[in-house]
């Protein structure tokens, strides 16, 4: 039999933003910019509503990107 741990805990997201810092960072600069965007077209402007969804497909992306990374770090884990 295998000796493994069910329901491993995830390392904290602060651990995991660490390891990929520049993926991070451009997802943060991304909806920055889009929100600079936002404040200075007005909600009238198209360019508002598709910078509000850029900001929308930046959150997504990283929390996918996390969810990618702390499953990456349990199954190395297991390996051990």
């Amino acid at each position: 039999m295998r000796s493994g741990r069910h329901g491993a805990a995830r390392p904290p997201i602060g651990v995991l933003v660490q390891q990929d810092r520049v993926d991070f960072s451009l997802f943060a600069l991304h909806a920055v910019i889009a929100v600079v965007i936002m404040i200075s077209t007005g909600v009238a402007s198209v360019a508002f509503w598709l910078s509000f969804l850029s900001v929308i497909a930046s959150v997504v992306l990283a929390v996918r990107r996390i969810d990618r990374l702390s499953r990456e770090e349990v199954a190395d884990e297991e390996l051990l």
